[in-house]
């Protein structure tokens, strides 16, 4: 068997790993972050395969956003020990002023980033640095909403797993375009979830 075709047959691993991540997200579960660590791990070969560098570069921010995670999901969880709301979903209410920050950040990169993936993309994938750049900044930005707890996080996964699942099939990444479809769905579970089952940190109401 070729790496070629190994790493083809590794994506569909990857997705599995990567699906049950996010159920244990949803659930507000320990184990979750260990398997994003997992699942980022996996999906930079995947994403390496596949010329999406952008992408591949993300899971290593990936992997870190998830030891910080740990930590700061274990601090927490150690504050309301004893306490009403040991056990709950804790939320805080998004703070506009981190938006004002990362969302122009967000543009910024996503612009200086093109113009790095365009110097070395080759004849014929003109539109690959435009989907990797695009890809990759949605998932940096949501995922540091999703670290920071905002409901919103799961508004931003859905908007971006729409666009993403398009994106695959049309790279023939079917595994992965699966997995994206499944995150569609799974972004409007988590949300209800948090909505339903969530603890606010202040008194705050949602969004």
């Amino acid at each position: 068997m070729t790496l070629d075709v190994f790493l083809h047959y590794f994506e569909y691993v990857a997705a599995g790993i990567a699906f049950t991540y996010v159920i244990f997200q949803i659930l507000q579960k320990p184990l979750m972050w260990y398997l994003s660590i997992l699942a980022a791990v996996a999906y930079l070969a995947v994403y390496i395969h596949n010329g999406l560098y952008a992408m591949a570069g993300v899971q290593g921010y990936l992997i870190g956003a998830g030891i910080y995670g740990l930590i700061d999901w274990t601090r927490s969880k150690r504050r309301e020990a004893g306490t009403e709301n040991e056990g709950k979903i804790m939320i805080r209410p998004f703070e506009w002023k981190v938006g004002l920050v990362s969302i122009p950040v967000a543009v910024g990169v996503f612009f200086l980033l093109h113009y790095l993936l365009a110097k070395i993309a080759v004849d014929g994938t003109a539109w690959r640095p435009w989907v990797d750049a695009l890809l990759s900044t949605n998932t940096v930005l949501a995922t540091f909403y999703t670290g920071r707890r905002y409901i919103i996080s799961w508004v931003m996964w859905f908007v971006f797993d729409l666009i993403a699942v398009l994106i695959y099939f049309n790279m023939e990444m079917y595994p992965t375009a699966v997995l994206f479809t499944c995150y569609v769905v799974m972004a409007v579970i988590g949300f209800f979830n948090w909505k339903k089952n969530g603890v606010w940190e202040e008194d705050h109401s949602i969004l």
